[in-house]
């Protein structure tokens, strides 16, 4: 398993972010008809987005609605243009000032679907599955996942290759390899967040935030 981190944007104060979602609840979610359980629509193509905040639009833009995982073009651009694998990209139709109610012209963002995969070791991990949804396939476990200590192990054999990845049953958890790191510092891309995957589970204050200047200054001065 090559070097893995958890990737997610910053929470600076004053950062512009989506505030909320345009779109109604049915639209953007899909609910499991047997656990009644709710998941984002993945096939939506008509995602509208209310943007609050007076700067410059980051990069990645945290959004209201978690999982929503939102970048700008130029992400995907420097994605494409380095061969990054493991996601899917849905256009967002549409960006709303929510103070002048004007619409961001200017650019254009998206919303990824991580599609390359993992799959934890609950073995390792002292964690055990009590319930499957045979239709959605969400699962319960024996404890919340805040009791599963600081280590995540990782099943041998279990990642696919992709630079973007998640882990099987934590799809909300955008994954990835050191390669992504490289990237967001060598092109600038701003409002990245990226902690070591063997911290998946602890909280923000307990695992360190990497630091890309000190990791890459000396390949890229």
């Amino acid at each position: 398993m090559v070097a893995s981190y958890t990737m997610s944007h910053l929470q600076k104060k004053g950062t512009p972010y989506a505030s909320t979602i345009v779109s109604d609840n049915d639209i953007y979610l899909t609910s499991c008809h047997k656990c009644e359980r709710t998941r984002f629509n993945h096939d939506n193509r008509d995602l509208e987005l209310i943007i609050e905040g007076k700067r410059k639009l980051p990069d990645f833009l945290m959004c209201g609605h978690y999982p929503l995982a939102i970048v700008s073009q130029k992400v995907i651009d420097v994605w494409e243009k380095h061969n990054i694998t493991g996601y899917t990209t849905i256009p967002i139709k549409k960006l709303i000032d929510r103070k002048s109610e004007q619409v961001h012209h200017d650019c254009q963002y998206h919303c990824i679907t991580i599609t390359g995969r993992i799959e934890l070791d609950f073995e390792k991990m002292g964690v055990c599955i009590i319930k499957q949804c045979s239709t959605c396939g969400a699962v319960d476990y024996d404890k919340p996942n805040w009791e599963w200590g600081s280590l995540t192990f990782v099943k041998q054999d279990t990642y696919d290759g992709s630079d973007l990845f998640a882990a099987r049953h934590f799809e909300a958890t955008s994954l990835c390899s050191k390669k992504i790191l490289e990237v967001a510092y060598k092109e600038k891309l701003t409002n990245f967040q990226f902690r070591p995957l063997e911290s998946m589970f602890s909280y923000f204050g307990e695992s360190p935030i990497i630091c890309l200047k000190e990791l890459f200054h000396l390949q890229h001065p």
